[in-house]
């Protein structure tokens, strides 16, 4: 597990930062929705308070000896493009090949990048075939290895004020066939993460966004006050960019029969110094929303 603290300067009490999970994009699978991972990455780039990280099987990073669920019918057309010696070339190499496209998309925006997660694609190569894909990526962008699993403490500051968020994530492991699968792992996660304020999680390709948690709590500092406090925790898949149904070659999802999925993904805007009163007096408070984007 990582533990990362990071600065956020804010110059006004209306500054909204947007955090970005970009984890499921598995490049490299001929199902992978690369136009829209390139359209979201160019959101990101272009948003001035926006922040990411990767939540892992960035790549698809599926070798031709993985028996179970390689299949030459699902590589993309990019792979296949060229003369024959080209072709050979790349193909002699599919991970390395897939490992570039993903620099190459996701290079515009590594400064903005708070980490990457492993996911099990690229911890299955680096276990079976001893290549330690993931630490490359972070290498070649410039981040942090989160491992498996995160916590990113995020303290905003403006003028003498700070507030904090607390972010845990996870790749995330488990099936997804049911309609109950999603909703009971994140809610596991919100029984083990109690003091958090953003969870996420991906892997089993399922969008799912939960209800806010309430928590009463005590201030551990300060005037005991008259009435309990009240936060909220927020839950939620980050989903995939894999098309799981299409025209086409027979799909590792298609013949596994799993269902189709919401093709969505998220991202949290925090406003941390959120304007509102108690008491008649001024109060900052954070602000969190987890709001919803069509892939």
């Amino acid at each position: 597990m990582k533990i990362l603290d990071r600065e956020v300067k804010c110059i006004s009490r209306s500054d909204v930062w947007n955090i970005y999970p970009l984890g499921d994009l598995h490049i490299g699978s001929k199902n992978c929705a690369e136009k829209k991972i390139r359209a979201h990455v160019k959101r990101i780039q272009q948003d001035k308070r926006g922040l990411w990280f990767g939540g892992g099987d960035i790549l698809d990073a599926i070798k031709p000896q993985d028996a179970k669920r390689f299949d030459i019918q699902t590589l993309p057309d990019w792979l296949l493009e060229g003369d024959a010696e080209e072709t050979r070339d790349k193909l002699s190499d599919i991970i390395d090949q897939q490992f570039c496209r993903a620099v190459e998309i996701l290079k515009p925006v590594a400064p903005r990048c708070l980490g990457l997660i492993e996911g099990n694609h690229e911890r299955t190569i680096r276990r079976l075939y001893n290549e330690n894909i993931h630490k490359g990526l972070c290498n070649r962008l410039k981040t942090v290895d989160l491992t498996a699993y995160c916590w990113l403490r995020l303290r905003f500051k403006m003028r003498g004020l700070a507030r904090v968020i607390h972010i845990v994530a996870c790749h995330g492991f488990g099936g997804g066939r049911s309609e109950g699968a999603e909703p009971n792992h994140l809610g596991r996660m919100l029984k083990k993460w109690a003091h958090a304020d953003i969870l996420f999680r991906g892997h089993s390709h399922t969008y799912h966004v939960m209800p806010p948690k309430p928590v009463l709590y005590v201030p551990a500092n300060g005037k005991i006050p008259d009435e309990l406090k009240l936060k909220y925790i927020y839950a939620a898949n980050w989903g995939c960019w894999l098309y799981s149904h299409a025209a086409g070659a027979s799909t590792y999802d298609e013949v596994a029969d799993y269902p189709a999925r919401p093709m969505m993904t998220e991202f949290a805007a925090i406003q941390p110094f959120y304007h509102t009163t108690e008491n008649g007096k001024d109060k900052p408070y954070p602000k969190i929303e987890i709001r919803s984007v069509e892939i």
